[in-house]
């Protein structure tokens, strides 16, 4: 059998049975707390992909995580260890409320709005490059600045928030709300799925395009396996990271942007962690743009069925990052036991 093939089998094999080991898992403790297995799996279904309107809902909530899994899996493929992909989308967020508040970009809607996207994109990776730079320089491991990065980044746009952006209207902490000629389309009525989801699968596909079929997709796959090697056979190592690093941080920027163009139209004092939770994505995923697109459906699905069941058994919402947290575990550990498996017999005598 093909390597590669075995491999993709065997690395499909370890994601399903760990979501049906953290779906029985949770599903055990909610039939221990009086609710049966099979009316929890038809509400979630129900609340989730019951109809096309909840199903638009699962994907619009799958938007975010899409991004920011794509951004994390990027810079993991290239061994660049990015966890300031949480900061990287709240500065894209804030660019673009600025483009669509206090600086609105000339011209009509499909010239505007792709000027805030990239603007957007561009301030996300350069903030993101800062972590790569102090990493050349100063030798900061990049998943520590990334991280303080995030919390840099958090603070800055809460002094935003509560000055320059803030809506003169509301002693609330939010931004007034964008022009609407900067606002994206909605795809389904009664929803908030918007166009910018349908551009993060198109930046899935690209993405897999790249990395399967083009030279510096195979650079950067060499250079995540053994940065030596690649720089013995003349890979620029280097320059390489740098790319992934600004590829990294302007997809969670353009998330970022996304979200707040086609959901909430503003920024207020508190957020989600979509950052952090693109680190999830991207593991449930393997690294794998198009594993990527499925596992950010997952996730989505997650939340709004969680919703449905909160509304309609009484189950708290956040049983749904408990499934998140033990799928990722789940992953982790099957992994780590299929790569012994079988890498023990090519390591007996």
């Amino acid at each position: 059998m093909n390597s590669h093939f075995q491999s993709a089998v065997v690395s499909i094999s370890v994601t399903v049975v760990a979501v049906g080991i953290a779906m029985a898992f949770v599903l055990v403790v909610l039939a221990m707390m009086g609710h049966a297995p099979t009316t929890v799996m038809s509400m979630w279904l129900e609340g989730s992909a019951g109809n096309g309107t909840r199903f638009a809902m699962s994907l619009q909530a799958a938007g975010p995580l899409l991004f920011t899994g794509l951004a994390a899996a990027v810079a993991f493929r290239c061994g660049v260890w990015n966890i300031g992909g949480e900061g990287q989308f709240l500065l894209g967020a804030m660019t673009m409320v600025a483009c669509g508040t206090v600086m609105i970009p000339p011209g009509p809607a499909w010239c505007a709005l792709p000027i805030a996207c990239l603007l957007a994109s561009a301030v996300a990776a350069s903030w993101a490059l800062l972590a790569t730079v102090a990493e050349r320089w100063r030798g900061a491991p990049i998943v520590l600045s990334t991280i303080l990065l995030n919390f840099i980044a958090v603070a800055v746009v809460g002094m935003l928030v509560e000055g320059p952006l803030h809506d003169p209207n509301t002693t609330a902490p939010q931004t007034a709300s964008m022009v609407e000629h900067l606002r994206l389309p909605i795809l389904v009525d009664g929803t908030k799925l918007h166009l910018g989801v349908m551009v993060g699968m198109l930046a899935a596909i690209g993405l897999f395009i790249i990395a399967r079929w083009t030279m510096i997709g195979f650079e950067v796959r060499v250079v995540g396996l053994n940065a030596r090697a690649a720089a013995v056979v003349g890979i620029p190592v280097w320059s390489r990271q740098v790319l992934v690093m600004a590829v990294s941080g302007g997809l969670a920027g353009l998330g970022g942007a996304m979200q707040v163009s086609g959901v909430s139209g503003m920024l207020s004092g508190t957020s989600v962690s979509y950052g952090y939770a693109g680190i999830a994505v991207a593991m449930l995923g393997r690294l794998h743009p198009l594993g990527i697109i499925a596992a950010a459906l997952f996730m989505g699905m997650l939340s709004t069925g969680a919703r449905h069941l909160e509304g309609r058994l009484g189950i708290p919402r956040d049983m749904g990052d408990v499934v998140q947290g033990v799928v990722v575990i789940a992953v982790l550990v099957g992994s780590m036991l299929a790569t012994q498996r079988f890498m023990r017999p090519a390591q007996e005598p």
